[in-house]
């Protein structure tokens, strides 16, 4: 019996990679999902609510090598060690097209600096959203996009890498690729600093309509500004397309 830990922050991705572990059915397996300590969404879903499913993968390393053959990172807030890493195979399903979009928030900065923009599973090294490439694919990316349009076509190319490729990655019966360069790389700071807008900065409207609708995402607070009285100002935009 293989034993595999999906540690999962991500309450919608939860659903449809649960589906595809039914769909396999595969009998020779035994699946643990698990959330990080962080609170999300996902602590109050059905599965979860009881509070016996977080795992601290920093501070657990023994006892996950000790215990799995196989982890899996699905939208996780935590960082995997080098120690984990090294001593059990580790497969990351990111939401950006390595090596193009690696770290935080890929979608923002493929509209900001228009790039190009996927889903990529693959075997995790003790860099962030780095190493062998198992499978990846591009999704389209439009000028009537905002970052929450584009980051659910993200998801949907996810869920079907991790479809196609499911016997092979569970098996470890596939030929990974190493990324053709370093690529691109942002943190959560790089994006926070984004989101505060200066109402003095020059540029082009593009430069501008690219930026808020980078920072558009749903019912997210990102984009503000800070008004005469200091006074946080936070907005989006809401984009349609002619004849829909």
């Amino acid at each position: 019996m293989k034993k595999i830990l999906v540690v999962i922050d991500n309450v919608i991705q939860y659903e449809g990679i649960k589906q595809i572990f039914e769909k396999y059915n595969r009998i020779d397996i035994e699946i643990n999902f698990c959330h990080s300590t962080t609170k999300t969404a996902i602590w109050e879903h059905q599965d979860f609510v009881d509070g016996t499913k977080k795992v601290d993968v920093l501070n657990d390393v023994a006892k996950i090598i000790a215990k799995y053959d196989l982890v899996f990172s699905v939208h996780c807030l935590q960082f995997f060690p080098k120690e984990l890493v090294q001593n059990l195979r580790c497969i990351n399903i990111h939401p950006g097209y390595n090596p193009i979009n690696r770290g935080w928030y890929p979608q923002v900065f493929a509209i900001i600096h228009n790039l190009p923009i996927g889903a990529t599973i693959h075997e995790m090294d003790e860099k962030l959203d780095n190493g062998p490439i198992i499978a990846r694919k591009f999704v389209e990316k439009h000028d009537w996009d905002t970052s929450y349009s584009i980051y659910e076509r993200v998801l949907k190319a996810e869920l079907e890498l991790f479809d196609e490729n499911f016997d092979a990655i569970i098996d470890n019966k596939y030929t990974p690729v190493l990324p053709e360069s370093k690529g691109n790389f942002y943190v959560k700071k790089d994006f926070e600093n984004l989101c505060k807008i200066d109402m003095n900065e020059v540029g082009t409207f593009k430069q501008f309509y690219d930026k808020a609708r980078a920072l558009s995402h749903n019912d997210f607070k990102n984009a503000y500004f800070i008004n005469d009285e200091g006074k946080k100002i936070f907005f989006k935009v809401e984009i349609g397309i002619e004849n829909e």
